[in-house]
């Protein structure tokens, strides 16, 4: 399992890609990608002379996206995400350890169709899962 990108919520993706251009030299490394499956725009940043572990950023399409609520709360810092092997045996593995499914399996537009799910760890975040 390795560390794939940390995500981070935004009320608009654009000014969010200027603030972090600005503030971290971030750069976009995808289009900003509207996925109607999951209600969010999304694009990924990184520095474009370092590298390192990418951020992506996400905007809420609609008021009924599963974002909506937490950026209500405030709440920026969403989630870490692990790239796996197989996404199913992992679900299962984090369940078993006390992990609570927040969502299944689902295509994701950004990645090309590949499979992502969420957890919530008995830590108290959230994790994020792209299978290979």
């Amino acid at each position: 399992m390795k560390l794939h990108h940390v995500g981070i919520i935004t009320s608009d993706i654009r000014s969010g890609i200027q603030h972090h251009k600005a503030l971290f030299n971030l750069h976009p490394i995808t289009e900003i990608v509207e996925d109607p499956v999951q209600k969010v725009a999304v694009v990924l940043l990184s520095d474009p002379e370092e590298g390192g572990v990418p951020i992506e950023l996400i905007a809420p399409l609609t008021d009924d996206s599963p974002i909506s609520n937490i950026l209500r709360e405030k709440t920026r810092l969403y989630h870490l995400c692990f790239l796996v092997e197989d996404i199913e045996k992992t679900m299962k593995n984090a369940r078993r350890h006390g992990s609570i499914i927040i969502s299944r399996p689902a295509s994701a537009k950004l990645y090309n169709g590949k499979r992502i799910a969420f957890i919530y760890t008995p830590d108290k975040y959230v994790v994020e899962f792209l299978e290979k």
